[in-house]
């Protein structure tokens, strides 16, 4: 009897040890946006949707991303491609806190520098390429 019972917590033990190893993969797809913490994901752009702030923000792009990123999002050299899945399942406070805090040791500088309505005119035109990519499908 006692057999039986030490069996049993084994075989529970062994049970959770498996789903825990089942679960962690599908929270680690979960992440965020290049390491943003959650107050960046819950950030609101206040441009969201505005023609004209998508037209600064191309503005701002060409001047400021294109010339490591391409003119169109197609990323040069280590300078990734913003025209992908991730960028497009990015927040736009995601997007935001990586264009202001940026990431030196891939080649990223921080666009901190560049006034808070300038980065979400970035963003705002980085949305509107993704929307414009989803519409024509």
């Amino acid at each position: 009897m006692r057999i039986r019972v030490h069996a049993r917590f084994y075989f529970a033990a062994i049970l959770a040890v498996g789903m825990l190893g089942w679960i962690t993969p599908s929270a680690a797809q979960q992440s965020s946006f290049r390491n943003a913490p959650a107050s960046a994901a819950e950030m609101k752009n206040p441009y969201a949707g505005s023609a004209t702030a998508a037209t600064a923000g191309k503005k701002l792009y060409a001047q400021d991303c294109a010339q490591c990123h391409g003119n169109n999002l197609q990323g040069m050299g280590p300078a990734p491609g913003l025209d992908t899945p991730a960028v497009h399942k990015a927040t736009a406070g995601e997007l935001f806190w990586f264009i202001s805090t940026g990431k030196l040791t891939s080649g990223m500088p921080s666009w901190s520098n560049l006034p808070r309505p300038q980065r979400w005119q970035i963003v705002t035109f980085l949305e509107s390429r993704a929307n414009q990519k989803t519409a024509a499908k």
